[in-house]
């Protein structure tokens, strides 16, 4: 009998005993009780293996709904990658049908290109033939009149010579006629193919044109850290410069005694500032014997560069800072006067070359260079503005630093630096072929460079052809300034922007875009773009003259005035800022209008 069978006449038993007493108490038999309590023990481990076996079920049912969520969770991202692949797949479906549809496009237009080059090669025989059909019947029609008068003119007699006369003619026409079917066709070709070449030369100059233009740009930047470099050199302290004097002054004089029939030697240089002039070799190795009689306390150092082609060669004095006082020297350059002046040294007549002094405006001889005792009333000022600049210097000084100082109390924001030299292109260079292209002199770029960090703008006019005659050096000093700027002039924020904005194939969006950029600017950096664009636009229109339009300008002053906070992305935005520039270039006046 099973335990249920056995537990039921039990608990009836005992409900029949709880119905009939009344009593609190009620007496059970033993057997009875011992039979329910085996019954209860029963049940109890049933009921403990059934919880036990419970728990069992719910902990692997947990284990199993936590599979399941991962599953669920893999399948749902599995299903989000494949919508994704689906979507890109779609995409690049769509963008491989482009691409075929456009190759199949511009093989259609290489194709059509192709024929009417076949067509205009035939039409330019053609033609070529027709002319001299032209011509010849021309001629025909024209000897035809004239045997008509002949005809006209003669007696009936005549007629055996008329005929003979006619004959002779025709004959001639005929051999006429073959001589100019035979020369005037391959002539007309020849020239229908100069023109041709001569087209595909052109495409190629201006081709050339830009990569020079590239070429220069990276020049530039050579030129800007060699001056960064030899401005630190300036900045030495003077004992420095004392013990590399001495040393230069030793190696000068060994180097002299053991090569005194040299006549290119060049001497060790320090930074300071150079005396330059020109003069014959025979005429320096006289100057050489000459310099014994002069006073000693003021030697002079002599460097000579080699020789080029029939140029004279450059002979440049070093002045000796490292004196217990300083030595108040010039500052020569060549300059062509063709006209009679007088040398300020010996009194007599010059014409033609000669030196004159950068800074007090002395003109002597190239032969009285050696010679000039004279101190310069300019020089001592200049060091003193130099050492004093030295601290502040307006190259890689903040640009809205820069207009607050030269501009305190002006409504415009644009320092002197720029103002003057767009000033002077103005006034001087417009039709200049190759403006900003082409580098200027280091001599007098450097010399540019230390006028404006004294900070005295009045004090010089770069409109001044006879002390600044090369006007490339205005140029390179601008570009120089633009460049060591520590925020460029289209800041490092929105460099990025103006790139990805120049690339804008919709020209309304485009404009919009990047007039709303140019907003952004800063007040300082806004008007000097302005300053800087209204005239790059000028410059751009004369390029019939001076050769630079809006692209090559673009290509110019893209990498000077726009540079990423990342140096290893120069090289490859260098096509959309030369584009940014470009655009700025020629829509100047559009943009710019308050």
């Amino acid at each position: 009998m099973s335990d249920e069978e056995g537990l039921e006449p039990i608990l009836a038993h005992i409900r029949r005993l709880l119905q009939d007493e009344t009593e609190a108490k009620l007496s059970l038999d033993r057997k009875l009780i011992e039979t329910t309590v085996k019954a209860c023990e029963q049940r109890l481990g049933e009921l403990t293996e059934l919880k036990r076996t419970s728990k069992q079920y719910m902990e692997g049912l947990t284990v199993a709904q936590a599979e399941y969520d991962r599953e669920l969770k893999a399948k749902r991202e599995a299903e989000t990658e494949i919508t994704r692949l689906r979507i890109l797949l779609s995409g690049q479906t769509a963008q491989l049908a482009a691409l075929s549809s456009e190759n199949r496009r511009q093989e259609q237009r290489k194709k059509s290109v192709h024929d009417v080059h076949d067509s205009l090669r035939g039409l330019e025989n053609d033609l070529a033939r027709l002319i001299v059909e032209r011509d010849i019947m021309l001629a025909e029609i024209q000897e035809l009149s004239n045997v008509k008068k002949f005809l006209t003119s003669r007696s009936p007699s005549s007629n055996t010579s008329s005929a003979s006369f006619v004959r002779s003619l025709s004959q001639g026409m005929e051999n006429l006629k073959g001589q100019y079917q035979r020369d005037l066709v391959p002539l007309k070709q020849e020239r229908q193919a100069f023109v041709r070449e001569t087209s595909e030369l052109k495409t190629t100059r201006d081709a050339l044109l830009e990569e020079t233009a590239v070429l220069n740009v990276r020049n530039d930047e050579i030129v800007s850290l060699n001056q960064q470099y030899m401005r630190r050199l300036e900045s030495y302290p003077v004992a420095h410069m004392k013990e590399v004097d001495y040393a230069r002054r030793s190696h000068d004089k060994n180097s002299r005694s053991q090569h005194s029939q040299a006549t290119n030697h060049t001497l060790p240089s320090i930074p300071s500032a150079n005396v330059s002039y020109l003069g014959t070799e025979e005429d320096t190795r006289n100057k050489g014997n000459q310099r014994n009689d002069i006073d000693t306390a003021t030697p002079k150092k002599f460097k000579w560069p080699g020789s080029r082609g029939k140029e004279l060669p450059q002979i440049t004095v070093i002045n000796e800072l490292a004196r217990s006082r300083p030595q108040l020297d010039h500052n020569f350059t060549q300059v062509s006067i063709l006209r009679f002046t007088r040398c300020e040294h010996c009194g007599d007549k010059t014409f033609g070359s000669q030196l004159r002094c950068s800074l007090c405006n002395l003109s002597i001889h190239v032969r009285c260079a050696a010679n000039v005792n004279t101190a310069c009333n300019q020089s001592l000022a200049t060091m003193k503005d130099d050492h004093s600049s030295s601290a502040q210097s307006m190259f890689g000084r903040d640009l809205t630093e820069q207009a607050t100082t030269d501009c305190s109390g002006a409504d415009h924001f644009v320092p002197h630096i720029v103002e003057k030299c767009i000033e002077a292109v103005e006034t001087l260079a417009l039709d200049y072929e190759g403006l900003y292209r082409k580098n200027g002199g280091a001599g007098q770029s450097r010399l540019i460079t230390q006028l404006f960090e004294r900070g005295d703008y009045s004090a010089f006019d770069l409109r001044d052809s006879e002390r600044f005659p090369d006007i490339c050096s205005v140029t390179s000093v601008l570009k120089n300034y633009f460049r060591s700027l520590p925020v460029p002039l289209l800041t490092f924020d929105l460099c990025d922007d103006f790139i990805s904005a120049a690339q804008i194939p919709d020209p309304r969006l485009k404009y919009q875009t990047l007039q709303q950029l140019v907003n952004k600017l800063p007040r300082a950096h806004y008007q000097t773009l302005k300053k800087l664009m209204l005239h790059l636009h000028h410059v751009h229109e004369h390029n019939d003259q001076n050769r630079m339009n809006a692209r090559n300008l673009g290509v110019v002053f893209g990498p000077t005035l726009m540079r990423s906070r990342y140096p290893g992305s120069e090289f490859s935005d260098m096509a959309g800022k030369a584009l940014s520039i470009e655009w700025l270039v020629e829509n100047a006046p559009s943009i710019f209008t308050d």
